[in-house]
């Protein structure tokens, strides 16, 4: 799969030859320059991994070594081969677990953030491209109905959320929301506070079409295991009207949305943090938000993730 994945890389990118002559002693070595702008904070189990790409359907993959996001905005890699810097026709940033050993610290991880191909000695790389199979997400919009369609004799419509279209729903809430890449999905949060006043994420599942229902961020098992006893519509969504397996103590249900902040992440597909990724395109904070009627997310993503390489 990942010599597909990365001959795939080679073969789409635009790459710029380099003219060098070939009679460069082979133990030359050279130092890569990264520098990013706005690189996400990954918490403390991921790290970001620069890639040197090669040519060919198996292509040499060269690290750059390992950086968060503060070393980002100006990491230079120790000393790399210089032929294999110079034959090198795309860079790829990856996400990579933290606590990686062994083999899996040889190869790239599946979770692509950023690439771009070399022109001469620079790389320009990416999110678009990387992150989503074609597009971005500028173009994109999202809109909610605060609605508890599972409702019975306990709760009301402010304890529900559903990324539909309309009332009854016909599809999803999101238009032009370009599909991720493998090893991606968007994932909805709640964030309301807490018995002590603690503002605490909880997830409303996790999607890659949003015409379609969403899975429980614990499992499929567990899809809307806080409903009510009525059926819920099959989009993401979810109706926070019952804690049966108290997973969430301290938290009061019914729970109220009516003042929550609404939140569509990124998410690496087996991440396991129970709050929100870094990478959080949509955002919308309510404030007594009345019930059974439209709210449109606010697109916060403009492309401001960049980055100049330097080899």
């Amino acid at each position: 799969m990942k010599k597909f994945i990365y001959a795939s890389i080679a073969s789409m990118l635009l790459f710029t030859a380099c003219s060098e002559d070939d009679d460069n002693d082979s133990t030359t070595m050279s130092t890569i320059t990264q520098k990013f702008e706005n690189l996400p904070d990954l918490g403390n189990d991921y790290v970001y991994e620069g890639w040197l790409i090669g040519m060919g359907e198996n292509p040499d993959k060269t690290s750059t070594g390992r950086f968060t996001n503060v070393e980002g905005v100006n990491y230079q890699s120790s000393e790399i081969d210089m032929d294999k810097a110079s034959q090198a026709m795309a860079y790829v940033l990856t996400i990579e677990p933290k606590n990686e050993t062994g083999i899996e610290l040889l190869e790239p991880s599946g979770l692509f953030f950023s690439k771009g191909s070399f022109s001469g000695d620079i790389a320009s790389p990416s999110t678009d491209g990387a992150l989503f199979e074609s597009g971005d997400l500028s173009a994109a919009t999202g809109q909610f109905f605060l609605k508890a369609p599972s409702v019975g004799t306990v709760g009301s419509d402010a304890n529900g959320i559903w990324f539909i279209d309309a009332l009854p729903p016909t599809k999803g809430g999101f238009e032009s929301l370009p599909t991720l890449t493998s090893g991606w999905v968007y994932e909805g949060w709640v964030v309301v506070n807490d018995e002590s006043g603690n503002p605490t994420p909880i997830s409303t599942g996790r999607f890659t079409d949003s015409n379609t229902a969403d899975v429980s961020f614990s499992g499929a098992a567990n899809n809307n295991e806080f409903k009510g006893t009525n059926g819920v519509p099959p989009f993401p969504g979810e109706d926070f009207i019952a804690d049966p397996n108290n997973k969430y103590s301290n938290i009061a249900f019914p729970i109220d949305l009516t003042s929550a902040t609404i939140v569509i992440s990124i998410e690496p597909a087996e991440n396991d943090e129970i709050t929100p990724f870094a990478l959080k395109p949509f955002v919308k904070e309510l404030n007594n938000q009345s019930t059974g009627m439209v709210v449109e997310l606010m697109n916060k993503y403009n492309g401001v993730i960049s980055g100049k390489v330097t080899r």
